[in-house]
């Protein structure tokens, strides 16, 4: 037992040396942009980051970039998966926050990034609370903001929110709470972004070439030349095309879920034009 357990701590201790080595020997990142996609979960932000990452100038992630560096706390690791507007100190920056290292956080990203393209995107969820703090801190940062129905994505994240100490699914209060108060720091956040674009979810599966384009004008590099609407994409546990799912969702919410859903965030839901069920 005892030599199973060194043997553990060993490699776990030569993994982070390994680590450090490797982030100690990463040059930093000169893009000629930054970019930073936004917006709350099960918006659209996974797809819309495969999409754009197709792009010949565009680099992205292979994975949400708060999971890949240690100078963010994770929504997970607090009990809040899904659910970051349940502490929001805990995820919210801006211009005048200190504490994460910016250089360790680029060679982080760095090094699973092709930095041999000129533009070099990451996206998580959270990061819709640090806008103002990337503006600052990363040169040329864009923010490219994706929207989605409150009905269909509050459905989405009491279904796949797993907090395990509740033992069963985030009430639906949480997740419209999350969807509505997570737009509300994003949209007052973008008055001080200097390169802001937004697009909705659903704009996107109803044309994605024309919405691809748009982005590719806001990011000023060449249009997508075309779109293949059969291509299939992995989201999560879900392999699918470019297609509107807020239907799907919506109707696995239930009468008394749905009154909920209005009640609270039926301001929000109008502003972004949104019908209330």
């Amino acid at each position: 037992m005892a030599a199973t357990k060194f043997r553990h701590v060993l490699r776990e201790s030569l993994g982070n040396i390994w680590r450090e080595l490797r982030i100690l020997c990463t040059k930093e990142p000169k893009p000629e942009k930054w970019v930073f996609l936004v917006g709350c979960y099960n918006s659209g932000t996974t797809l819309l980051a495969e999409l754009l990452s197709q792009h010949p100038s565009i680099s992205g992630l292979p994975t949400e970039g708060h999971f890949i560096t240690d100078q963010f706390v994770k929504d997970y690791d607090v009990g809040l998966p899904r659910m970051w507007v349940g502490n929001e100190r805990l995820f919210r920056l801006d211009e005048n926050s200190s504490g994460p290292n910016v250089d360790r956080i680029k060679r982080e990203w760095a090094m699973r990034l092709d930095l041999s393209k000129p533009i070099l995107l990451e996206k998580s969820p959270p990061n819709s609370a640090r806008t103002r703090w990337f503006q600052k801190n990363f040169e040329n940062a864009h923010f490219i903001a994706i929207v989605r129905n409150g009905y269909a994505v509050a459905e989405g994240i009491s279904r796949k929110g797993d907090p395990q100490h509740l033992g069963e699914d985030w009430p639906i209060e949480d997740s419209i709470k999350q969807w509505k108060r997570g737009n509300e720091i994003l949209f007052d956040d973008a008055k001080h972004l200097k390169n802001y674009h937004q697009i909705s979810y659903e704009e996107l599966a109803k044309d994605p070439l024309n919405v691809l384009n748009g982005i590719a004008n806001f990011l000023n590099v060449e249009n997508f030349s075309s779109f293949d609407n059969e291509q299939s994409f992995q989201i999560h546990e879900r392999e699918t095309s470019v297609k509107d799912l807020n239907q799907v969702s919506i109707d696995r919410l239930s009468s008394e879920q749905i009154t909920k859903i209005s009640e609270i965030a039926g301001d929000m839901l109008k502003e972004l034009g949104y019908p209330i069920l």
